[in-house]
């Protein structure tokens, strides 16, 4: 009898350190799987207040840009954009004056890119899920017109006699608003481009103005190489990534590519079908010293619709982030 219970607690022991060799295996992979998982939206409460854009075009080789496709020039204000509604009926252009974190892969459905508002939600304590919504854009200017808006866009006219390769100069930048906090969303920012079309430079304004061909936008990253310190700290805490605060290497990310009402833990955002790898088309340092071709355009008038954004799924959209003020400045020259 003896025997038989001492065989017994035996084969109990065996199969119990069988159960808690399989736990610490789970447990372990557990780890692995969310150590390598690239998410962000750690806060919902990340919004970067932007204080003014400058829109400059370069006038090399003949390079010209408008707001509406009539009144020609070297360089385009943010209140000629604002104001294009008068001569351009068809302008959604939109400014609001608070971003908040939208993500997109570039994918283009008549002639607008898609772009999704991420909604994060606390599961249970410390598990967050992650929703998104599609967003739709309109002609609008500040807030309380623009409910509701996440990110700018609107549209310019490039005009050229001859085919022409066009490239972001090292002008450009996205920078924190002379005299305010660097709070570092700047390296979350995106700039985006559909080209919409081209027609013949003799062609009636109305004609560019209803161009809305585009098949697939341009994102441009600047300042990859650069975060703030919390935002390093953000990135191995949360996403177990190791990078620093100056001359860092790009890291990878996945943007939305649709819409969805089922909540993903950010945690599984790299396992979801609603995300997808994005392959910036230019990449800069927060100092970069040559020009970087975006596209080739033919001579003629042809419309590109610009976006500028903050990444959700940018590491750097964490919540020291939040209520930054930001400048954009974008220059476009003819490289050819």
């Amino acid at each position: 009898m003896n025997k038989q219970k001492n065989k017994n607690d035996n084969s109990n022991y065996k199969n119990k350190k069988r159960r808690l060799m399989l736990l610490i295996l789970l447990f372990i992979l557990l780890i692995f799987v969310c150590g390598f998982s690239t998410y962000a939206w750690f806060s919902s409460n990340k919004n970067a207040l932007i204080d003014s854009i400058d829109i400059n075009v370069a006038t090399v080789t003949g390079l010209q840009v408008s707001a509406d496709a009539i009144t020609w020039d070297n360089e385009i204000s943010k209140e000629e954009l604002i104001n294009a509604k008068n001569t351009y009926r068809l302008a959604e252009n939109q400014f609001p004056d608070t971003l908040s974190g939208v993500s997109t892969v570039g994918n283009v459905t008549n002639g607008k890119m898609d772009i999704f508002y991420g909604i994060v939600s606390e599961a249970t304590e410390g598990v967050y899920n992650l929703m998104s919504v599609s967003q739709t854009e309109m002609n609008c200017t500040g807030d309380e017109e623009c409910v509701d808006k996440n990110y700018i866009a609107f549209d310019i006219f490039l005009l050229v006699t001859t085919p022409a390769t066009i490239a972001i100069t090292p002008t450009s930048n996205v920078v924190p608003t002379e005299g305010a906090v660097d709070k570092g969303s700047q390296n979350a920012a995106r700039i985006g481009f559909v080209v919409e079309g081209t027609v013949n430079q003799n062609s009636e304004p109305y004609v560019a103005q209803s161009l809305r061909g585009g098949r697939k936008g341009l994102i441009w990253e600047p300042n990859y190489d650069r975060h703030t310190e919390s935002g390093v700290e953000a990135a191995k805490r949360f996403y177990n990534i190791t990078t620093q605060e100056s001359g860092a290497s790009r890291l990878a990310y996945k943007g939305i590519n649709t819409e969805f009402g089922i909540p993903v833990l950010l945690t599984e955002t790299h396992n979801s079908p609603y995300f997808s790898d994005v392959t910036p088309d230019v990449a800069t340092t927060q100092t970069f010293m040559n020009s970087q071709v975006l596209t080739n355009i033919p001579a003629g008038i042809t419309k590109m619709r610009i976006y500028l954004w903050l990444e959700g799924q940018d590491v750097d959209m964490e919540n020291d982030a939040s209520a930054s003020q930001l400048t954009f400045n974008l220059e476009l020259a003819m490289v050819n």
